[in-house]
C-alpha cells in the first residue's frame, strides 16, 4: 500500500493514485477520500475535517509543479484522473482527455471597496509608513467606510489595497504590468514586484477581523494570478503581514497592506500568464539599474525590502 512513513504530501498523492487505479474513472477529491476510507487506504497518521481540500491542494500543486510529468491530470474542473490511463482505449474518451485550461483575467473589484478618510490617515503618517497598531486605531475610531462603486471615490478617500511580495530567499518575483492592471499613466507597462488587489467587504471573514480582509484579498490575488491553490497557501502559513505603506500617485492616495509570501521551493512561474508579462526573479539586495522602469508602488517597496534585508544582516 505504499510507504506510509513518507511525508503527508506524498501520502495524499499515494492515496489518490491507489483509489483512481482501483475505480478507473475520474473523481473529485471528496470522492477520492470517501473511496479511500471505504477501501482502508488511509493511514492512521492522516486525519482532519477537510482532508478533501488538502488532497485537492496536493493534486493541484503536483500538476502545477510537474506539468506533463505529473501522474495526474484534470478531466474537468475539480475532477482528477491518472495519466497512465490516457492510452487505455477500453475507457471512455472523456475519461482520457485532459481539460484545456481557459485563460483567466482577474479584474480589479469595482464594488464594496474599503476606503479610509484621508485626513485621518495623513494625520498619523510617518515617512509614508503606517504600523499595524495605527491601522487598528483607524478601524476602531470608525475612519473606514465602503464605496458601493469605484466611481464614488472622492478626493478625501484613500483606497486600501493588499500588496503581496512573492519571495524566495533574497529574491522577489517581478513582472511587467498587463492591460487589466492599474490604469493610471504611472503604472502602464511598468515593472512591478507586487500582486495587488483592492480590499472589499467580501474579503472580511470571521478569521481576519483584525486586518479587515487584507490578507484574504492578497491570498486571492496571488492564487489566481499564479495558479497557486489557496488551500496550500493557507496550510503552509507562508503569508505574513508587514505593515502598511502610503502612496500618493497622480493626485490619489492609496494605502498598501504589505504582505510577504514565502513561496514553496518547488514553485517556479513559467511563460506568459494572464496579463502578467516578462516574469523574472530580482535580487532584492541590489539597486535596479533603472528605478524608473518600476511603477511608483514598487519603487517604494523595493527600498523598504532592501533596507530590511540590510538591517537583518
Amino acid at each position: 500500500m505504499g510507504n506510509w512513513q513518507a511525508t503527508s504530501n506524498n501520502s495524499y498523492l499515494t492515496i489518490a493514485r491507489m483509489v483512481l487505479q482501483a475505480v478507473r474513472r475520474p473523481l473529485t477529491p471528496r470522492q477520492i477520500m470517501l473511496e479511500a476510507y471505504k477501501s482502508g487506504f488511509v493511514p492512521e497518521h492522516l486525519h482532519g475535517r477537510t482532508q478533501h481540500k488538502t488532497l485537492q491542494a496536493r493534486l493541484s500543486e503536483d500538476i502545477l509543479r510537474e506539468r506533463d510529468r505529473s501522474a495526474f491530470f484534470r478531466t474537468a474542473p475539480g475532477k482528477f484522473f491518472l495519466r497512465e490511463f490516457i492510452s487505455d482505449e477500453q475507457l471512455p474518451v472523456q475519461f482520457r482527455t485532459p481539460i484545456v485550461a481557459r485563460r483567466r483575467i482577474r479584474d480589479l473589484p469595482k464594488k464594496g471597496i474599503l476606503a479610509l478618510k484621508k485626513i485621518a490617515v495623513e494625520h498619523i503618517l510617518r515617512d509614508k509608513d503606517l504600523s499595524e497598531h495605527e491601522f487598528q486605531v483607524l478601524v476602531r475610531s470608525h475612519q473606514t467606510h465602503y464605496l458601493q462603486n469605484i466611481q464614488e471615490i472622492r478626493s478625501d478617500d484613500i483606497l486600501v489595497w493588499s500588496f503581496v511580495i512573492v519571495a524566495r530567499g533574497n529574491q522577489i518575483l517581478s513582472y511587467r504590468q498587463g492591460q487589466y492592471r492599474e490604469g493610471r499613466d504611472a503604472f502602464r507597462q511598468k515593472r512591478c514586484i507586487g500582486f495587488y488587489n483592492l480590499v472589499t467587504g467580501n474579503d472580511l471573514t470571521l478569521f481576519d477581523q483584525d486586518d479587515h480582509g487584507i490578507l484574504g484579498s492578497g491570498i486571492k490575488a496571488v492564487s489566481m494570478d499564479l495558479d497557486l491553490p489557496i488551500q496550500s497557501m493557507e496550510d503552509a502559513a507562508r503569508m505574513s503581514r508587514c505593515g502598511f505603506v502610503y502612496s500618493r500617485t497622480d493626485g490619489r492616495g492609496d494605502l498598501l497592506g504589505l504582505i510577504k509570501y514565502d513561496c514553496p521551493d518547488w514553485f517556479e512561474p513559467i511563460g506568459r500568464r494572464l496579463s502578467l508579462n516578462d516574469l523574472a526573479w530580482l535580487d532584492a539586495t541590489h539597486v535596479p539599474n533603472d528605478p524608473n522602469d518600476f511603477d511608483p508602488w514598487s519603487q517604494l517597496m523595493l527600498k523598504r525590502v532592501r533596507d530590511e534585508i540590510q538591517a537583518a544582516n
